[in-house]
């Protein structure tokens, strides 16, 4: 009995779970948001269903509000936000570091959806522009080609690869130049269009 009771209480660290319920195309979706700290990571995930808590609900995806990993030196940081807009949905992700953590992350991606009279999710688009790593922390990688223009078929096939492991495995088209610092920049305001209640929230105290 004092078993089960420790591990209800470990368990109820890990999660803590609130439901919100949106209409896309006339179909009701629940987003169950679980906020979780363990293991060194913090943060809020949303999880989509299709339905609601009240008829069978169907998974659609997962997506990260935000995630923080490190100590304040040295810290991962992931940040999402979605928007609905008509009978689409956009998620909007940035990933940043504070310091230069291990094997850390920066870039953003916007990835837009239409919501299908099924209540699937037909991927319309998805840009990313992606930094697996420190900047000079591995010479040797594609990613340094991010930073340094390829000299040779060699350092072009380098960078291709490295744009290609990406692509795959965030299922995204790969960004660069102009393409790159517009994206972050949407990501950014659509980041900071979320804040803006807050913000007025704390000023009208």
């Amino acid at each position: 009995m004092r078993n089960l009771l420790l591990i209800t209480l470990f368990v109820s660290t890990l999660f803590c779970a609130t439901l919100e319920h949106v209409t896309i195309n006339h179909q009701p979706f629940t987003i169950v948001k679980e906020k979780y700290n363990a293991y060194g990571n913090s943060g809020e995930v949303f999880k989509f269903y299709q339905g609601d808590e009240n008829k069978t609900s169907h998974f659609i995806r997962p997506f990260i509000h935000y995630d923080k990993t490190g100590d304040c030196s040295a810290k991962s940081m992931i940040e999402g936000v979605y928007e609905i807009k008509g009978e689409e949905i956009y998620f909007y992700t940035l990933w940043s570091r504070k310091g230069k953590p291990p094997l850390s992350l920066y870039g953003a991606r916007i990835e837009q959806y239409k919501v299908l009279k099924s209540g699937e999710f037909q991927l319309l688009t998805s840009k990313i522009y992606l930094e697996k790593g420190l900047k000079g922390e591995d010479e040797t990688s594609g990613m340094s080609y991010l930073f340094n223009t390829p000299k040779n078929k060699k350092e072009k096939a380098q960078l291709h690869k490295y744009i290609a492991e990406v692509e795959e495995e965030y299922h995204a088209k790969f960004v660069m130049g102009k393409e790159r610092t517009k994206l972050i920049e949407e990501v950014k305001k659509a980041l900071a269009e979320e804040m803006k209640p807050l913000w007025s929230a704390v000023k009208s105290q």
